[in-house]
């Protein structure tokens, strides 16, 4: 008996001291529930494209699949692109760990690039091509804002209290990222990046006189800017002044002679009010018959409440909480601070972006052009969403094994 007891023990200390093989050879698995969320999501998403774009496909394109087609076609390159972070996943995260920097500078870089060398859409230039590929690097700056962040807290965590580490070294952090989304005339990327460095510092434990003090300055400077920087804002994001006096009554500019500039948002009222409790059934919308213009974009909200009604709605925005649900359940049992806050400030940023979108579409807010993540028509958005996606995955899976 008194052998045996010794003999456990060393058992015991030799798999211990094999644990960190165990980490390295990654065994662990996955979170399944979230995984099943983010799924649903893109499902739902993809069928959504699809039924508010074919009308307008058609119409333009002679083809109803013309935009359903790419956009399945960013929905394999995204989950494919989650796979791999979640199989290469200790690698991935070394990388994260060691190289904050360079990724936050080079998404800096392209988006500065932009304005120089970029492609004009619609009056807007927010696209790059490089190598034939082309996309919108502000989606990109959204992922490395959070990541720099995440680098700054961990470095300072014992000091974050203070007033230089809590909030003058984000402020110097974020300006540059709120310089090249405002050189661009990207007026939603610049607010939800205003709202991500917000929720890093509050998430990484800036005190909570430094926030509400952060708080009601930039509540008080957009006030002023709003009352006394009129040519300023014309100078810098032209269309936000006519979106703030459309947003008050959207239904009084629909006439030519106004521009037409509240159409959009009064047309999605229209959509909204008349999908009812139960809605008018998937592929049914009339808001999508040419009176909603580009349905499957910012807007692709309010044809999703009109063909799926009240009870849809709810039952997507449910499916959004779970998915904060448990991507901070991830977080919170992440192996170490650095995942931890890098898993949350990917759910936020994309929790942000889901709230203002249906604030939007609602009116509820002036109109600023935000998507709905995993619901929105577009590539960069998709693929890069769902690449951080696999990030949260692979923390999770790290998580596990360590554990094990």
């Amino acid at each position: 008996m008194n052998q045996t007891a010794p003999a456990k023990r060393v058992r015991r200390e030799v798999a211990v001291r094999q644990k960190p093989n165990t980490i390295t050879r990654f065994i662990g698995e996955m979170d399944r529930p979230f995984l099943i969320i983010v799924l649903l999501l893109v499902c739902i998403g993809s069928i959504a494209v699809f039924s508010s774009s074919y009308a307008h496909s058609a119409n333009r394109y002679g083809d109803s699949y013309a935009l359903a087609r790419p956009q399945l076609m960013y929905v394999f390159l995204g989950i494919a692109g989650m796979a791999a972070l979640v199989i290469f996943a200790p690698a991935v995260l070394r990388v994260l760990h060691t190289f904050p920097k360079v990724i936050y500078l080079i998404a800096l870089a392209m988006n500065y690039a932009v304005p120089i060398f970029g492609d004009n859409y619609q009056g807007a230039t927010r696209w790059i091509t490089i190598l034939g590929i082309q996309f919108q690097p502000s989606e990109f700056l959204k992922f490395a804002l959070v990541l720099i962040c995440v680098n700054h807290i961990v470095k300072n965590r014992d000091r974050m209290h203070t007033f230089r580490y809590g909030v003058l070294s984000f402020a110097l952090i974020g300006l540059p990222a709120l310089g090249a989304t405002l050189w661009q005339s990207h007026l939603s990327a610049t607010i939800i990046n205003c709202l991500i460095l917000y929720t890093m510092m509050w998430l990484g434990g800036t005190g909570a006189k430094f926030l509400g003090a952060v708080g009601a300055a930039a509540i008080a400077l957009a006030a002023s800017v709003l009352t006394y920087g009129k040519t300023l804002i014309e100078m810098i994001v032209p269309h936000a002044l006519d979106r703030l006096e459309v947003w008050r009554d959207p239904f009084s500019f629909m006439s030519n002679a106004s521009g037409g500039k509240g159409w959009q948002p009064a047309q999605s009222l229209y959509a909204i009010s008349s999908g009812g409790f139960w809605g008018l059934g998937l592929g049914q919308s009339n808001q999508k018959h040419g009176y909603l213009p580009e349905p499957y974009n910012d807007y692709i909200f309010a044809i999703f409440c009109e063909e799926m009604g009240f009870f849809g709605a709810v039952l997507v925005i449910g499916l959004f909480a779970a998915f904060a649900w448990r991507g901070f359940y991830i977080a919170t049992h992440s192996q170490d601070k650095f995942s931890s806050l890098l898993v949350m400030g990917i759910i936020a940023h994309v929790i942000i972006q889901v709230i203002l979108n249906i604030c939007v579409v609602t009116n509820t807010i002036p109109s600023t052009g935000i998507s709905l993540p995993f619901f929105s028509y577009g590539g960069t958005s998709l693929i890069i969403l769902l690449c951080e996606m696999g990030l949260v995955l692979a923390v999770s899976r790290y998580s596990y094994t360590e554990k094990a």
